[in-house]
């Protein structure tokens, strides 16, 4: 699973310069190609295989953290103010035009960012979206407790919704990245009347949306969801493309072999599978009717510290751990199977094929050194003379946990772990359920040394992952996605000031400065930026199937311009 920091993050940009493998499995061409040459038609059902499952459907707390929380029901359902196009540029969605300066859509003294909203965009039921939906929203945001962030929406003073559909926002300062608030990468707007029982001036919505939810402004309607399946139909009252199919279905498939067989079966049409410890390639190269495509993605994989969990509250034990850990042995042995192009990472929250935020140099001194790695340790107090090293009697052993049925990870624990014994480390490896661990272990710290992968849009902001102010506490019920646990007050004072930075060359000093702060630190160990595959059955179904293959949607987000191989039935 990944977590979904670039629901506030607003990290990367979308695409990014890996390929994938991606020789033609159809008997027709290459891969990409939508196997269909027909005029679209409506009607029909299409299922599809989900790789991991939300715990629940609020869109504001630790429910979010799920990837596929996004890509099977909030993307499908929930309108945005801007999209990302596949390029990563911000474009109109509920809005008629992106604001800028130019336009005069934005102000600088004081900032305050306008919105005009379709005039065609309307509610499931054929209500008008509205301005009041987008302060309903803010105010949501900023009242659920154990909200994930809310890192932009406190900088909101105000929002005149006189013009029900005009919505003007004014800030208590500039907050460069108010295009990701209410769209962009993952954010929504909520309908406000599917909410009667909240307050309307401080809606605490942490009890709401647990397995349903009540509105759609998007082209799919969820009808049912539970633990293994979640449903959609039509929505014919949407204001943009009206999906050809009548209904889709997610199916839950965690293990990777069943959800590629049950693809192979003919009993889902299409998955976004992970990429694996084998080349997935190569698993559909027996059926020609499953026709793939690979590429890059915005997501970069990374080892992350509890900076509070002993013994990683110690920099040299951190330090040691990062030169104890091959990853060159992971890219090449696990990576470039599925990518061959791939390059160990050196940023942490940045990708080098974006912008100039990350030349890739910053981690790159933490090659494999395991006598580095023990003299790290030996600074801490550690006697490294024999294996593992021990401390005040007690072995050098660091718990290791990741993501349950994902063999890509496990595979890496085993190589990282057969690799640390030379260095003195000990690693204790587990794995846990996605979910529990994204919405329950890492939220409360409760874990010393986990693997997982961030994401987001264009924006290089780090402050909701990385400022002290987001890291999660009893108090702040568990809100923020700082799940490191480091507080560096310098950095956290330079990751605000980046926020609000408009000159894009100063911005570009402080991104670097703050990477600085990552590496003195010893936050995280970067790996590699994940490569994204789309794989769906060419006599099936039809369409622009693998169009956001590369992005932080998925490929299932434009799945309202698929439709069925043949016509409807």
């Amino acid at each position: 699973m990944r977590i979904r920091a670039a629901r506030t993050v607003r990290i990367v940009a979308v695409l990014g310069a890996l390929t994938l493998i991606a020789a033609a499995c159809s008997s027709d061409g290459g891969s990409g190609d939508d196997g269909d040459s027909g005029t679209p038609t409506k009607g029909g059902s299409a299922v599809f295989g989900a790789e991991q499952w939300p715990q629940c459907l609020n869109p504001i707390t630790s429910c979010a953290f799920a990837s596929w929380y996004s890509y099977t029901i909030q993307q499908q359902v929930m309108p945005r103010l801007v999209s990302l196009d596949t390029s990563g540029n911000y474009i109109p969605d509920l809005a008629t035009e992106v604001p800028s300066l130019e336009n005069g859509m934005i102000t600088e003294d004081p900032f305050t960012v306008t919105f005009n909203l379709d005039p065609e965009a309307n509610w499931e039921d054929g209500t008008p979206i509205t301005s009041e939906d987008i302060e309903f929203t803010w105010l949501a945001q900023l009242n659920t407790p154990g909200a994930i962030s809310t890192v932009g929406y406190q900088d909101i003073e105000s929002m005149d919704t006189s013009d029900p559909k005009t919505v003007v926002m004014e800030f208590s300062k500039v907050y460069v990245d108010w295009a990701e608030l209410f769209g962009g990468g993952l954010q929504f707007v909520l309908k406000k009347a599917a909410f009667p029982d909240a307050d309307a001036d401080k809606p605490d919505l942490s009890q709401e949306m647990q397995d349903e939810v009540p509105f759609s402004g998007g082209p799919w309607i969820l009808d049912s969801w539970d633990k293994s399946e979640a449903t959609l139909s039509r929505n014919d009252a949407f204001w943009g493309q009206v999906p050809y199919l009548d209904q889709v279905s997610f199916v839950r498939r965690q293990n990777q072999s069943t959800e590629i067989n049950s693809l192979k079966s003919g009993e889902v049409d299409a998955i976004f599978p992970q990429p694996s410890n084998v080349s997935l390639i190569d698993q559909f190269a027996d059926t020609p009717a499953i026709l793939t495509a690979g590429g890059g993605s915005p997501f970069w994989e990374a080892i992350h510290f509890n900076h509070e969990a002993p013994p990683l509250d110690d920099q040299d034990v951190r330090e040691g751990i990062m030169y104890a850990l091959n990853r060159d042995a992971v890219n090449s042995t696990l990576v470039k199977i599925n990518a061959p192009e791939s390059e160990v990472l050196n940023c942490y929250g940045w990708l080098p094929t974006v912008g100039e935020w990350c030349d890739n140099t910053d981690f790159a001194e933490f090659t494999y050194d395991p006598e580095a790695a023990k003299a790290a340790f030996e600074r801490a107090g550690y006697d490294c003379s024999s294996t593992p090293c021990e401390k005040d009697g007690e072995p050098l052993t660091i718990e290791y946990v990741t993501t349950a049925g994902n063999d890509r990870r496990e595979d890496t624990q085993a190589l990282l772990k057969e690799g640390a014994v030379a260095a003195g480390l000990d690693l204790d490896i587990k794995t846990e359920d996605p979910t529990f661990l994204f919405s329950n272990l890492l939220p409360k710290g409760e874990f010393q040394m986990t693997e997982f992968a961030f994401g987001g849009s264009p924006s290089p902001s780090v402050t909701s992952i990385s400022a002290c102010d987001q890291i999660p506490t009893e108090e702040n019920d568990f809100s923020g996605q700082n799940n490191d646990f480091w507080c560096n007050e310098d950095a956290s004072k330079l990751m605000a000031q980046s926020d609000e930075e408009l000159d894009p060359n100063k911005r570009l000093e402080q991104i670097h400065a703050i990477g600085d702060f990552t590496v003195e630190d010893r936050v995280g160990l970067p790996m590699y930026v994940l490569p994204q595959l789309t794989a769906w059955r060419s006599d099936k179904i039809a369409g622009p199937i693998d169009e956001y293959n590369e992005t932080i949607y998925s490929s299932f987000f434009n799945m309202n311009e698929w439709y069925l191989v043949g016509g409807g039935s």
